[in-house]
């Protein structure tokens, strides 16, 4: 068992996989209780309204990025563009176009914007990541090796830009095991913390730890391989990954409340725990967990337009149909990193669907306070406070609303 107690008896001795045994300098135990914070954040702008300009109608927006002077960039995959806006909301540029050829949009998924003001975009057609000029000039194209049958759902830039940490669940970072040659779909172990270099024409990844991972059996045989999704990939504990400024990283990879922090070469600073514990997986919980991503790869296998092979869209399928709840329900959902470094937690609430309470987070381990449960975790983080947040209203017309954090 992942259990709390475990883990904190445990955390001094414990080291970081493949670096070596580097041992943590400290176990930094946060407070029980919560803090609340009033999300009362300051409505900066909002693009995409009915009544807007024909400029700012979007498709599908699936990522954004702020730059380092503000500027927000919007990556709107069904129209296959980048719109920039300011922090006005005003707009400032578009780039991109459909297609096959260089610096054209397959299917584009992330953005993110190096301190340089270049923009990277991932883009699954293409197997790789789109690196543009502060101008929206396409300059080349950083493939991944072999077939990317995974494709990262967010990612991290480290400092400087010339790398990305894969950042959020299982699934983000299956691609780093299949590209390690170390991914078997009917079985999680180690997860490997990655960071992929973008410096070169192809990809190459580091491993700067390894993550534990549940082991975990399919109840029927699933395909496995690096071709095909494995089960339990969304019921699990996930891992859970952010960049740091400075080249840091941070994750969390146990049902407990424990956040681990690394340097920039993978070396186990601190770990940071709260004794807040998790829960035994009932029915109840797991049942509408199975729903919601039954109904998910349903809703994705219909608007798909990569030309998925039948087999694929079988295992997908095969992956939920069949998958298993852990025993134990995770205390930690999600988590985020701003630009300055504040790691923001968001804890499963009693309903699984929907999150609980945020908390904030120093990586030197200051607990800032708690959102209450309701509050939504940005899509990208800016400059100055800056949070931005895709929306969709009763119609599913999206527009993408800026606020700023209260001054503290």
């Amino acid at each position: 068992m992942r259990s709390f107690l475990l883990a904190a008896v445990t955390l001094c001795a414990l080291g970081t996989g493949d670096r070596g045994g580097t041992l943590a300098q400290e176990v930094i135990r946060l407070p029980a209780d919560d803090r609340w914070l009033a999300a009362d954040f300051e409505q900066v702008f909002r693009v995409g309204e009915i009544d807007g300009e024909e400029w700012e109608e979007f498709g599908e927006v699936v990522s954004l990025a702020f730059d380092r002077a503000g500027n927000l960039h919007i990556l709107d995959r069904m129209r296959s563009r980048v719109l920039v806006v300011d922090v006005h909301g005003g707009r400032v540029r578009e780039y991109g176009r459909a297609g096959e050829g260089p610096g054209e949009f397959e299917a584009a998924r992330w953005i993110g914007v190096r301190d340089d003001g270049r923009t990277v975009i991932f883009d699954f057609g293409h197997n790789g990541f789109l690196v543009f000029d502060s101008e929206g000039g396409f300059e080349r194209l950083a493939r991944l090796p072999g077939d990317a049958s995974f494709m990262p759902n967010e990612l991290d830039l480290t400092a400087g830009g010339n790398a990305a940490i894969p950042n959020g669940a299982v699934s983000s970072v299956s691609i780093v095991m299949a590209l390690a040659g170390g991914y078997d779909g009917n079985r999680v172990s180690g997860r490997p913390v990655a960071r992929l270099s973008l410096s070169d024409d192809q990809v190459r990844t580091d491993t700067l730890a390894m993550a534990w991972g549940p082991e975990l059996e399919p109840v029927r045989p699933v395909r496995s391989g690096p071709n095909y999704p494995g089960p339990d990939t969304k019921l699990v504990p996930p891992l859970l990954v952010g960049a740091l400024p400075g080249g840091g990283v941070v994750f969390s990879d146990s049902t407990a409340y424990r956040v681990q922090v690394l340097d920039q070469g993978g070396g186990l600073e601190r770990v940071l725990v709260r004794p807040l514990f998790p829960r035994p997986m009932t029915d109840r919980i797991c049942a509408p967990v199975r729903e919601r991503d039954l109904a998910e790869t349903e809703e994705q296998l219909r608007v798909n337009r990569m030309g998925l092979s039948d087999g694929f869209r079988r295992a997908l399928r095969e992956r939920d149909q069949f998958s298993r709840c852990y025993h134990e329900f995770s205390v930690i959902r999600d988590l985020q990193t701003s630009v300055e470094g504040t790691i923001w937690i968001q804890r499963h609430g009693i309903d699984p669907i929907n999150g609980g309470p945020i908390d904030l987070l120093t990586p030197d381990g200051r607990y800032l306070g708690s959102f209450p449960e309701g509050t939504p975790m940005p899509n990208a983080f800016g400059p100055d406070g800056l949070l931005a947040f895709i929306e969709e209203d009763e119609f599913e017309v999206q527009s993408v609303v800026v606020r700023r954090m209260p001054a503290s």
